[in-house]
């Protein structure tokens, strides 16, 4: 079932981070994360809980995307499913629930970036209708502390 990420799922997610997107983190920083992001309209979090084990299998976490020159629509920033879990329809239901807040909210696109490397996920995207429009270097700029 799909359902809102909670604080306890942390543990669980810091697993599918390692193994799904390669991303170390640990379970403080998430719960951290979770508790200041989860009940900001902004952000969409939500986890795939198993009906049966209650295991976490899987995340989506979107933001909303305001441009000033076109319409709202959601960001995805990360869409992850446990490596023993993939291909059993997880990342399809997450990205469903995703589109289903789109509708309700009447945003007009979902977009995302994707590594050029991910193969199996772009030919996850594609078979979910979702088109690559363009390509793109990303500039990033580490902020000293």
């Amino acid at each position: 079932m799909i359902r809102s990420i909670q604080v306890e799922d942390a543990p669980a997610l810091e697993h599918i981070c390692k193994t799904a997107l390669g991303h170390e983190t640990t379970s403080a920083h998430l719960k951290n994360r979770i508790q200041e992001l989860s009940h900001d309209p902004c952000y969409y979090l939500a986890v795939y809980e198993d009906d049966v084990t209650h295991q976490i299998l899987g995340f989506i976490q979107a933001e909303k995307y305001n441009l000033l020159y076109g319409d709202n629509g959601w960001n995805i920033i990360a869409l992850a499913v446990s490596p023993k879990a993939q291909r059993q329809g997880i990342g399809r239901q997450l990205l469903t629930s995703l589109e289903d807040q789109a509708v309700k909210r009447g945003y007009m696109f979902i977009r995302l970036n994707c590594n050029t490397v991910r193969a199996d996920a772009h030919a996850f995207y594609h078979h979910m209708e979702y088109t690559c429009d363009k390509t793109q270097k990303r500039f990033i700029k580490q902020i000293e502390r």
